[in-house]
């Protein structure tokens, strides 16, 4: 063996050892992971340690159905639709909530959701077509997105859908004209981008007089009934000070359609991008320690993330004591909540397939029957993991992988568990949020 190769091998087993040296360091003296209560999500242990929601043992639908498994949680989504529909202490009125199609496109989620007073929000001809299909009142369907084809918005007018909002310019003409053809007036809205807030694809600018030019020319158009105000904040709303910037930039907007057009909205529609509060971006930083050194990632405590009620309460509060101070009609509010509604409402159940030697880190490897494939939100937040059944002893600290062929098959690349052998069963928490629309046959 010559010199070099020599030297690089050397090298190569000192970096493994301090690493695994730092990283046993780090893992020992550093901040250790704070797991939520079980009853976070409804959740027991029985005698055996067997997890439990509603008194079925999780380890038996697994047994019975096959893995990986989702199990949606009825009750949470119910729950979770009240509050966002409730009409909190000292307001006229409540929200009215359209369930964001794309997060969880499942008919019986929607179902459940439909049967609590929830309408549509769509961004898609599937999506427009599953909520005519499913019997939902064309009346309670928002049709949104940044490219509606034209048999789409052909039948939206036909089937009356209660608003459409235009994503930019170029959709208002192209609207007016499908509308013209076949003698309808429909009510539509004007995305609108809010200093601060992500545009992407999405929306006019308010702070360089896109939004107020588009809205313009939707007045221009008779075929049209210019009644809604639409946004996003495109980024999370976790805390009250975010909410608060981004309301107060869309009612600024509001008085300045006021007084320079005439427009009275009837319609105010903030979107989502409320945060769940069980579930925890994962950092840049926290990805490379986790990565590196094993480093569990730390949840954020649900506390400090924005609730569903503190949320309904702040926006009903600021737009009806803006509109009450200046002496003018409040709009209409519209929700369109996606991944606050259903997020905590689903887990994902899963097997491990084996347990390998241990990584250069110190962790040990364990390979799950489901990856990327299913999972993918898993690799940019930090999702909790449960075992199905509880073993008392020794705990160790795994890399998570699934099954894919692919280095970038990597779940949780560092999580403290009870020893796992083949074939224990664990859960993902907090799955009911673009976990089924972004799976892949991969």
């Amino acid at each position: 063996m010559s010199g070099d190769r020599l030297r690089v091998r050397m090298d190569r087993a000192a970096r493994t050892g301090v690493k695994r040296v730092v990283g046993g360091l780090v893992r020992r003296w550093g901040p250790r992971r704070a797991d939520l209560p079980l009853s976070t999500w409804r959740l027991a242990r029985d005698a055996s340690g067997a997890l439990v929601l509603d008194g079925i043992e999780l380890r038996g639908l697994l047994e019975r159905r096959g893995s990986p498994l989702y199990v949606v949680d009825a009750a949470r989504i119910i729950s979770n639709a009240a509050r966002f529909t409730a009409r909190p202490s000292g307001a006229s009125r409540s929200c009215e909530v359209y369930y964001s199609y794309k997060t969880n496109p499942v008919p019986g989620v929607l179902r459940v959701l439909h049967g609590r007073g929830v309408g549509a929000e769509v961004v898609s001809p599937y999506e427009l077509w599953l909520a005519l299909r499913m019997g939902v009142d064309p009346r309670s369907i928002v049709y949104n997105g940044p490219a509606k084809a034209p048999d789409s918005l052909a039948l939206a007018l036909d089937r009356g859908v209660g608003l459409i909002n235009c994503n930019h310019r170029a959709e208002i003409a192209q609207l007016a004209s499908a509308a013209r053809s076949r003698g309808k007036t429909p009510r539509i809205g004007v995305r609108v981008v809010p200093p601060g807030a992500s545009m992407g694809q999405f929306g006019e600018r308010i702070d360089n007089g896109d939004a107020l030019r588009a809205y313009q020319e939707a007045l221009a158009q008779p075929e049209l009934r210019v009644v809604a105000l639409h946004a996003h904040y495109n980024g999370e709303i976790s805390e009250r000070h975010v909410l608060d910037a981004f309301l107060s930039s869309l009612l600024a907007f509001c008085d300045e359609l006021k007084a320079r057009l005439g427009l009275e909205l009837e319609i105010l529609d903030i979107g989502g991008n409320l945060a769940c509060t069980t579930i925890t971006p994962l950092s840049p930083v926290a990805r490379r320690l986790a990565m590196t050194f094993g480093c569990e990632p730390g949840s954020r405590p649900p506390g400090s993330v924005l609730s569903i009620d503190a949320y309904v309460a702040c926006v009903l509060e600021r737009i009806e004591g803006h509109y009450a101070a200046a002496g003018r009609p409040t709009p209409r509010v519209f929700l369109e909540p996606g991944r606050a509604l259903t997020g905590d409402s689903q887990m994902l159940l899963c097997r491990v397939l084996s347990v390998r030697d241990p990584h250069p880190a110190g962790l040990t490897w364990g390979v799950l029957d489901v990856g990327i494939n299913a999972a993918e939100g898993v690799r940019n937040e930090i999702h909790a993991l449960l075992p199905l059944v509880l073993r008392a002893g020794e705990r160790r600290t795994y890399r998570l992988t699934g099954p894919s062929c692919t280095l970038g098959d990597l779940l949780y690349p560092a999580w403290c568990l009870p020893v796992l052998e083949p074939g224990d069963g664990l859960a993902i928490m907090d799955t009911g949020a673009y976990f089924v629309p972004f799976a892949t046959c991969f």
